[in-house]
C-alpha cells in the first residue's frame, strides 16, 4: 500500500505541475483570443476561430483539473484503505490477547473507516461518470 501512496503522490504532483505550466501557456493563448474577440478589426471568421480557440482552451484546463481532482480522491481512497488495513492488523492483535472482549474501540474505529472509504467510492464513481459524460459530448479534449 505504501508504494501504491508513492505512486499516486508522485502522479498528482506531475498532474498539478502541468496543470500548472498549462495555464500559464493558456492564459497567453486565451488573452490574445480576447484580443482578436473584442477587435473591430477583425472578420467574422477570426472571431469564430477565437472563440473556439478560447473555449477549447478551457476545456483542455478542465480536464487537467478533473484529472487532478481525481488523482487526489484516489490519493485519499488509498490513504483509508491503508487505515483500514492498519486497523485490521491491530484486531488481528488484539483477538491474540485474552482481554480483547473488553476492547471495542478498534471496531468502532473500523466501521467509520469503512464508512468513510464508501463515501469516498461513491464520490470517485461519481466524478469519473462526470468525465465520462463531459468526454462523450467533447470529443476533442483527450
Amino acid at each position: 500500500m505504501d508504494e501504491i501512496l508513492s505512486l499516486l503522490e508522485k502522479a498528482t504532483k506531475r498532474a498539478q505541475k502541468t496543470l500548472d505550466e498549462s495555464k500559464r501557456s493558456s492564459s497567453v493563448q486565451i488573452e490574445a483570443y480576447e484580443k482578436v474577440l473584442k477587435s473591430r478589426e477583425s472578420s467574422e471568421t477570426e472571431r469564430v476561430k477565437a472563440s473556439l480557440g478560447r473555449m477549447i482552451e478551457y476545456n483542455h484546463l478542465e480536464g487537467l483539473s478533473s484529472h487532478l481532482s481525481l488523482l487526489y480522491i484516489l490519493q485519499m481512497f488509498a490513504f483509508k484503505v491503508k487505515i483500514l488495513q492498519i486497523s485490521v492488523d491491530n484486531i488481528k492483535e488484539q483477538l491474540a490477547k485474552p482481554e480483547f472482549l473488553g476492547k471495542t474501540k478498534d471496531i468502532e474505529d473500523i466501521k467509520k473507516n469503512i464508512e468513510t472509504l464508501t463515501i469516498l467510492v461513491e464520490a470517485q464513481y461519481e466524478a469519473i461518470k462526470q468525465i465520462g459524460e463531459k468526454r462523450e459530448n467533447l470529443p476533442y479534449v483527450s
